[in-house]
């Protein structure tokens, strides 16, 4: 029983590269300043994890819990 939840725990954290490239094309049309840029590094963390670099993810993730992304003034420059 715990294999099973195992795997099914695994199966849902599988992202394949074509899944990352959707999800950071669609954060490119996003107007979300420092949380589009926050959320693309989840996506970029979420898919080292899924093709096997889990220790290089971890480090990456203790980088922004020890400075974590502060929010700029202005989300896009002025002259946009």
């Amino acid at each position: 029983m715990l294999n099973l939840r195992l795997n099914q725990l695994q199966i849902e954290h599988i992202m394949t590269e074509q899944d990352a490239i959707k999800k950071l094309k669609y954060l490119q049309s996003q107007d979300g300043g420092a949380n589009v840029h926050i959320s693309a590094d989840a996506i970029l963390c979420d898919f080292l994890d899924a093709v096997g670099h889990v220790e290089i993810a971890r480090e990456f993730r203790k980088i922004h819990e020890i400075y974590p992304t502060a929010t700029p003034r202005y989300s896009k420059p002025s002259w946009r």
